[in-house]
């Protein structure tokens, strides 16, 4: 079969794409080199913009399509209900994901991301160890925009810890704008692109890799820190517990709360009343110290580096395979 696949231009979501391009030729099947000369095709972007993809492209409406799409929700938002109803198919990351998309279309599948370490090189080792120098840190990939990333909270807890320990850093690396951290102690904020193998020696030198999210659709950060074998501290909620454990790593304790005016005047998918989670700080605290004075759980690091093999790209290919298949058998209007 020849596959276009639509990419978003949102880094995780154009990541998580290229990552299931890349597993095609594994499923028998190719990129088509036009739109025209594809058997089906996959629109990988946020559903509010899926009415306007089809709208420039009308040989989508002649094929099998599969909208592929993520939610850090429980509820679906009601902007993405006219998109779903031009796909034949629904695909998502997580079970979590999957019950939202339920909500607005009869056929929801789960294609859970590729999961890969990569290997930094020596000048990616020299590099990190220049940054950090030979203190011990925790690590965290941010955007100090959106507020369902909680950095407040990570810099909360962060201060406490560091008051204790006072050796030890916070590596923060910003991925869309550059909130000013330079001046709290022990935190070290990086902005800007970094190469895969600079992030993978700042994933490898870490305690641990510290997500105190309100909700993850998935979580690509988390999933990548596991595949190097780090202790991921994450709120315990949501997406992540596809993947995520008490015995690969340390899934944090949370109260379900209202979402809020703040979040829903930023992005109008949430609506203030919809739920997700408040981490529970407290514990975030003690699991932090109780790294920094025991360090790491080798067998618990043993096994978080498991995800890797779990969701390598043959074992991802098999469900691509799978979902291909029965999409090119579907039609396309509902």
């Amino acid at each position: 079969m020849k596959v276009w696949w639509h990419l978003s231009g949102y880094i995780s979501h154009r990541r998580a794409g290229e990552a299931y391009r890349h597993c095609l030729p594994l499923t028998g099947s190719c990129m088509a080199g036009s739109l025209e000369e594809a058997d089906l095709a996959v629109v990988h972007e946020d559903p509010v913009f899926w009415p306007e993809i089809f709208a420039a492209r009308p040989a989508l409406g002649r094929m099998p399509v599969a909208g592929y799409a993520v939610w850090e929700g429980g509820r679906l938002p009601e902007v993405y209900r006219p998109g779903l109803a031009l796909v034949a198919e629904v695909w998502t990351a997580s079970s979590f994901s999957a019950r939202a998309m339920e909500q607005g279309h009869p056929r929801v599948r789960v294609l859970p991301h590729v999961v890969e370490a990569a290997t930094p090189e020596a000048d990616d080792l020299r590099w990190a160890a220049e940054l950090v120098g030979e203190e011990r840190y925790f690590f965290s990939i941010m955007d100090a925009v959106n507020p369902r990333k909680n950095l407040e909270a990570l810099l909360r807890v962060f201060a406490r810890v560091h008051g204790v320990a006072r050796d030890v850093r916070l590596v923060v690396k910003q991925y869309r704008g550059n909130a000013s951290l330079g001046g709290l102690p022990g935190v070290v904020s990086l902005s800007g692109d970094l190469s895969e193998g600079r992030l993978a020696a700042l994933h490898r030198g870490a305690l641990a890799y510290v997500a105190p999210h309100c909700g993850e659709a998935w979580g690509l950060g988390l999933s990548e820190a596991m595949s190097h074998g780090v202790p991921v501290l994450a709120t315990g909620w949501s997406g992540n517990m596809d993947f995520m454990d008490e015995g690969n790593s340390v899934p944090l304790h949370y109260t379900l709360e209202p979402v809020g005016n703040r979040m829903a005047s930023l992005l109008p998918h949430f609506t203030s009343d919809m739920l997700w989670a408040r981490v529970d700080e407290s514990h975030l605290e003690r699991e932090m110290l109780r790294l920094i004075r025991r360090g790491p759980n080798p067998a618990m690091c043993a096994r978080a580096r498991a995800v890797s093999e779990r969701f390598s790209p043959a074992r991802v290919a098999r469900i691509l395979g799978v979902l291909l298949r029965e999409l090119s058998y579907s039609k396309n209007i509902r």
